[in-house]
């Protein structure tokens, strides 16, 4: 057995694997019999540990606040993908305008969102909860008096308000907005 099979087991009996390393080290243990069994004699040798410490009672709610950061980062390391921006999932958002949902942010109250507008159409005046950017991809926008373009961005501040945005060749931009 290598040193760094033995560092695994320990590791594996100690609870001291990020979720994907915990997969794969799992995996392995049910194709290495030695690996297994070394990881069997690390957790006898580490259960004395918690014996010598005090029995401490976990505050009311921890459990699941841990349950809730270990299935958060579960999701960050499983979540990666690509998402094809011609697919079905387009919600028609108003005359003219659609969009589709590229990434939401539950814990930060965020979504990103790409928006698909047709030459003419209007997407109407609102407040901002939190910070608004958007990115132009192509065609143009324009905003009240500014007009942007491909490469342009434009960042709408917490507590703003702008009037009706508006688009004479169409647009598409990516839109990091509050939820």
């Amino acid at each position: 057995m290598s040193d760094d099979d033995d560092i695994d087991a320990a590791l594996w009996a100690a609870g001291a694997l990020t979720a994907s390393e915990h997969a794969i080290v799992k995996e392995r243990l049910k194709r290495d019999p030695e690996l297994a069994a070394r990881a069997r004699e690390w957790e006898e040798a580490l259960a004395p540990l918690a014996a010598l410490g005090p029995h401490v009672e976990a505050p009311y709610g921890l459990l699941k606040k841990i349950e809730a950061r270990l299935e958060s980062r579960l999701r960050l390391e499983t979540l990666s993908r690509m998402l094809p921006v011609e697919s079905d999932d387009w919600i028609r958002f108003s005359p003219g305008v659609r969009v589709k949902l590229l990434h939401q942010d539950e814990e930060l109250q965020r979504k990103t969102v790409l928006f698909d507008i047709e030459p003419g159409a209007v997407y109407p005046a609102h407040a901002h909860e939190q910070d608004e950017e958007i990115y132009v991809i192509s065609g143009d926008l324009t905003i009240g008096d500014e007009e942007l373009g491909p490469g342009d961005l434009h960042v709408s501040p917490k507590g703003s308000r702008h009037p009706a945005t508006m688009t004479r060749v169409g647009c598409r931009c990516i839109v990091s907005m509050a939820m």
